[in-house]
């Protein structure tokens, strides 16, 4: 299945007894760009990447994936769906009874996208790569918090999907592995991976790695605005 567009229609979402982090908002979101999610603390950027997760359901309107309303689908009719969205808590996320290399091969056994062979060894190269193999048997609690860091974001791309939902990646992750995980994402698009990312931060030098656009969520509305690569200042 190919993600062609995502679309709001008239959607808000409330988190009960708050003020709406969505308010009856037509958006439609723009496709193959990197978009960095911008609000001020607290606004519901986290709220926002979920609802594009499918992690929240609006309470109105529609929320359309190649013009098909997921508020209207049943788990069994959003699992295609699902299966193209790599999404990353800030940290949470981890099941805590298995050790890193079991949540990551979690996703692709369950789902069959893959043979088991080819998931270990997807699994094991990214471990490697990262520099994350010698914790790959231990349970996140027994990890350091830039390894769980990681290992959330690198489940996000382990099933290599078509779009990507990033929350907060670079806090606690480390200046090696910020670098390893870009060049990561670079070449996953190259790929004709991660096509469509959407990244919520307020790192400007992680973003500043990045050829990215920007979405505002101000006052329980979308606002898109397009940026001139030119004009940004690269800080290394």
């Amino acid at each position: 299945m190919k993600i062609e567009s995502l679309k709001f229609e008239g959607v808000t979402f409330t988190h009960e007894g708050q003020d709406p982090i969505v308010q009856n908002v037509e958006f439609d979101f723009p496709m193959n760009e990197i978009l960095w999610v911008k609000a001020e603390e607290g606004a519901g950027k986290s709220s926002l990447l979920q609802i594009l997760a499918g992690l929240q359901i609006p309470q109105s309107g529609k929320y359309l994936i190649n013009g098909e309303n997921v508020c209207d689908m049943s788990f069994e009719e959003f699992l295609p769906y699902r299966l193209q969205i790599g999404y990353s808590f800030d940290y949470g996320g981890l099941i805590n009874n298995r050790s890193l290399f079991d949540n990551l091969m979690l996703p692709l056994l369950y789902h069959k996208v893959i043979s088991p062979e080819e998931a270990k060894a997807r699994v094991e190269g990214l471990l490697k790569e990262f520099g994350a193999e010698k914790f790959a048997h231990d349970r996140p609690a027994h990890v350091p918090g830039r390894i769980r860091k990681l290992t959330c974001l690198l489940r996000a791309l382990v099933m290599r999907p078509q779009i990507l939902l990033l929350d907060d990646p670079s806090v606690g992750l480390g200046q090696d592995s910020i670098y390893a995980f870009v060049d990561h994402v670079h070449r996953l698009r190259k790929e004709g991976h991660c096509k469509h990312v959407f990244i919520s931060s307020y790192d400007e030098k992680f973003m500043n790695l990045f050829e990215y656009q920007i979405i505002h969520l101000d006052e329980g509305q979308l606002y898109f605005q397009a940026v001139d690569p030119e004009k940004r200042v690269v800080h290394l």
